[in-house]
């Protein structure tokens, strides 16, 4: 099945974060990297406040995550942005 996009689903769906760094587990970048949220937006394009309270879950989980880890790094705007702002355009 193709995202839409020129790759196929299943690549885009390799992109999935490493706990409790929330960082993708194939290029290391912040999640959710380009590929993954490529591959969210061809999942739920029919869905897109789905996708927003899916996104919200996991930026709860990110953010747990990190008061764990490093609670001097959390951002509340940063971490929006990151999960949640992108679902918007």
């Amino acid at each position: 099945m193709s995202s839409g996009y020129g790759v196929s689903l299943a690549e885009l769906r390799r992109h999935v974060a490493a706990r409790p760094t929330w960082r993708c587990r194939v290029c290391a970048a912040p999640w959710p990297c380009q590929p993954a949220k490529l591959c969210l937006r061809a999942e739920y394009a029919r869905d897109r406040v789905g996708l927003a309270i899916y996104l919200c879950v996991l930026m709860h989980d990110a953010i747990a995550d990190r008061l764990r880890t490093r609670p001097e790094e959390v951002d509340p705007a940063d971490y929006f942005a990151r999960f949640i702002g992108w679902t918007r355009h």
